[in-house]
């Protein structure tokens, strides 16, 4: 069975934290550094734009 110690000092250490920020938004994750790819981009474009058809299905299940 695992234990948590809430035992501590009770000091924070703010610089580690505001230094890990800065550090993840300077780099950004790998999922980020992919999706700002060129490919990635047109992909998304490709996925979220509506063809005439889909507009038309769209329309059609409104009026009916």
């Amino acid at each position: 069975m695992a234990t948590i110690s809430f035992e501590t000092n009770g000091k924070i250490n703010t610089d580690r934290g505001i230094k890990n920020l800065e550090k993840a938004i300077d780099e950004g994750s790998e999922l980020m550094r992919q999706a700002r790819t060129p490919e990635a981009r047109a992909k998304f474009r490709e996925m979220t734009t509506l063809s005439d058809e889909d507009w038309r299905k769209i329309r059609e299940a409104n009026l009916g």
